[in-house]
């Protein structure tokens, strides 16, 4: 991607919208319940975080709305605009929203549900929403760390094969014994053709024989 062409900034954000439109009722639900529990003071603070939480992403949303249809210059351009934004404001609010939630729910676990008044119907969907959103949050890290897993398996540092000469036994990819041609060792130790290994190498990635990974040859 050429970053000095011109970007037309024709982003939706259709999800964000609907994240943003679904917190509002959230917070307009546990307005109207969540204050009529005893001691409802955390209830409250968390309410007014949450709203703070939701102004910032509209703040977020409209200025990116306001741009819809933009042509800037480059997408460097957009991109300085973009950071002007304050992005990660986003993740400073849900860090200590987050943490809140969590802490709650650390606090009253094991969490338990009851549906007798409307303090209670507040109270049960809370933890609710809690539990969903942690088991989101746990399922994301699982999913990363297991590609992150996979990427560094994979990510073997390339292999210098060294040149080796006289050799009297058969390369097993061509089937022949030309000793004029230059040889090369994987690392698991088998020896190929130079020629005929680095065209293996190009669409396998494995030793012929015992399956070995190899990244590159050069």
């Amino acid at each position: 991607m050429n970053y000095n062409e011109e970007f037309v900034y024709d982003d939706s954000r259709i999800y964000a919208k609907l994240y943003i439109f679904f917190k509002f009722l959230g917070i307009i639900f546990y307005s109207v319940s969540l204050p009529t529990c005893y001691n409802p003071y955390f209830y409250i603070s968390m309410i007014v975080v949450m709203f703070l939480s939701m102004m910032n992403s509209v703040r977020y949303e409209y200025a990116h709305f306001k741009r819809y249809g933009t042509i800037f210059s480059s997408l460097n351009e957009y991109r300085t605009w973009k950071k002007e934004l304050l992005p990660k404001s986003k993740m400073f609010f849900a860090t200590i929203e987050l943490s809140i939630k969590t802490a709650y729910f650390i606090k009253i676990f094991p969490p338990q549900f009851d549906y007798n008044n409307l303090c209670e119907i507040g109270e049960s969907i809370f933890k609710i929403h809690i539990l969903v959103l942690l088991s989101i949050y746990v399922i994301s890290i699982i999913i990363s760390i297991f590609i992150l897993c996979i990427i560094y398996s994979n990510s073997r540092p390339v292999i210098q094969l060294p040149n080796i000469t006289n050799q009297t036994e058969e390369c097993c990819i061509c089937l022949d014994m030309d000793n004029t041609l230059v040889w090369s060792i994987l690392p698991c130790g088998h020896k190929f053709h130079r020629t005929c290994v680095s065209t293996w190498l190009c669409s396998h990635q494995t030793c012929p024989v015992c399956r070995f990974r190899v990244i590159s040859i050069q």
